[in-house]
């Protein structure tokens, strides 16, 4: 029994040392791949940076934070749940326009790219 304080003191910052080498740290959303989901899933509407449905509400960088989706969370949850004309894309959407959560993070961390760059692609 007096022990056990001593190993747990021992033990205890191993522990956590042990912890962060086994669980890897969270992947990176990946614009490149996001650019690939855009043209599948949004450049019809979207395409350079526009709204061809609602102008007002385009994907250029001052509208984004005028709108509320300057961050890569706030546009994700968008592209998941979708807002009026602009369908959903999440786990509730038919499985024919469904995308996974790491798409989804992909294509929001590609419309903030291109953004933040005033969308020089052209996409």
């Amino acid at each position: 029994p007096d022990r056990i304080p001593m190993l747990l003191a021992a033990i205890l910052p191993l522990s956590a040392l042990v912890a962060t080498q086994l669980v890897p740290a969270a992947v990176a959303s990946d614009a490149a791949a996001g650019a690939a989901v855009f043209e599948l899933k949004c450049a019809a509407c979207h395409g350079g940076g526009s709204n061809l449905i609602s102008p007002g509400r385009d994907l250029k960088a001052k509208s984004l934070e005028a709108n509320g989706y300057a961050t890569e969370e706030a546009l994700a949850t968008l592209v998941a749940v979708g807002k009026g004309q602009m369908p959903s894309y999440g786990p509730k959407s038919p499985p024919f326009a469904r995308l996974t959560e790491e798409q989804i993070s992909d294509v929001s961390a590609y419309v903030l790219s291109q953004a933040a760059a005033g969308w020089p692609s052209g996409r």
